[in-house]
């Protein structure tokens, strides 16, 4: 993804809240700040917070490829500020939607929490939810790169992408499985198709500066106002979600 992004623009606002980052150069660009203390405590600055308005994007996206998870975070808000995105390709369906419909009756793994998780389960034969950082009833990471061979959907974060666990999570999942990305993180490109992926679910801001001041104030994805929720799949929707 980063190979292909075919322009460059100028850093032109960065913020990082507690639950996200922004940054703005193209478009605004949205990504999970994994290092958020939620609710407790201050929000964890990058060293060179102050000198990155200005700074290429093209560059800071390359922040992606490291290892400290809020330097990535930032790099993901940046590739997805400059990615080339096919509009004509993406459609408003609900990703939850996609995830009941193809998993009804059938074995699902839940790479990360989202806050619709638990209206799945009633859905589907077996509903296992992986999490670096396990909860009460969630498989821990290890567990879950086990159970993954069992799952006939597996519907990965997009935040997978920025601590680098997407590699191992695609290569345990069973051949033929169905797999869906989504959240915030998620980069809107065809690209991630290639690697076993048959949809992607994203974010559009619409309303750069209302997303940026609620970013800053600590607002959690599912709060953001002025954003738009989409999708692409590798193959086309029809009907069947």
């Amino acid at each position: 993804m980063l190979q292909s992004l075919t322009t460059d623009q100028p850093v032109t606002a960065a913020v990082v809240g507690t639950h996200l980052i922004a940054t703005a150069s193209r478009r605004l660009g949205l990504a999970a700040n994994l290092l958020s203390p939620g609710s407790q405590g201050t929000v964890v600055l990058p060293s060179d917070f102050e000198r990155l308005v200005g700074k290429s994007a093209r560059e800071l996206a390359h922040r992606v490829l490291e290892d400290d998870w809020l330097q990535a975070g930032i790099g993901m808000a940046a590739l997805n500020s400059l990615l080339d995105i096919d509009y004509d390709s993406v459609v408003e369906i609900n990703a939850k939607q996609i995830i009941a419909d193809r998993a009804m009756g059938k074995d699902l793994v839940v790479v990360g929490h989202f806050p619709f998780v638990e209206e799945l389960r009633a859905k589907v034969r077996n509903l296992w939810i992986m999490e670096k950082k396990p909860r009460l009833g969630d498989l821990s990471e290890e567990e879950g790169y086990q159970i993954l061979a069992r799952a006939d959907v597996v519907a990965v974060t997009g935040t997978s992408l920025i601590n680098h666990t997407f590699d191992r999570i695609l290569s345990n999942s069973q051949p033929g499985s169905f797999k869906i990305m989504l959240g915030p993180s998620t980069p809107l490109s065809p690209i991630l198709f290639d690697f076993g992926l048959d949809v992607v679910g994203g974010a559009l801001v619409e309303k750069d500066a209302t997303a940026l001041t609620m970013v800053e104030k600590g607002t959690p994805f599912r709060g953001l106002k002025g954003v738009r929720t989409v999708v692409m799949a590798k193959d086309s929707l029809h009907t069947e979600f």
